[in-house]
């Protein structure tokens, strides 16, 4: 039996929390001056930065894998996958815009990056080796 609204869903979710990763990555000034004191030197707002736009990318790299093993198909059916990433990127997107709307500590992002990018991630590339590597069926 296939839940055929899994599918859609999925993708949106993974837009919505792509979308929201690029707005982050265009305007993080914001979040990387809220992570400071009010007085602070140039060294301290790159290392903040630096540290915010890591993130970010990484959190965009990791999309760009589930987006592969979705679109070739490899995950797309798989029902306990589709629900973890359904789940875990719509918090995500409630998450990241509470962050560019309340302008949250940009230490904050690490916790949403860990539970709601890491997690599913780590699932797809579960899903892929078993399809890829050990043939097994989804």
């Amino acid at each position: 039996m296939r839940v055929t609204g899994l599918i859609p869903a999925r993708f949106l979710t993974l837009v919505s929390h792509l979308v929201l990763l690029i707005n982050i990555l265009l305007a993080r000034d914001e979040n990387v001056k809220a992570c400071l004191p009010h007085e602070y030197s140039q060294t301290e707002y790159n290392k903040r930065d630096a540290e915010l736009l890591g993130g970010v990318i990484a959190g965009i790299a990791l999309i760009a894998i589930e987006f592969i093993g979705f679109i070739t198909g490899v995950s797309m059916f798989t029902g306990l996958a589709s629900l973890i990433s359904i789940l875990c990127h719509s918090g995500a997107s409630v998450s990241l815009a509470y962050m560019v709307i309340d302008v949250w500590d940009c230490r904050m992002y690490w916790w949403v990056f860990g539970l709601t990018s890491v997690i599913p991630t780590l699932i797809e590339l579960a899903v892929i080796t078993s399809v890829l590597v050990l043939k097994k069926s989804v």
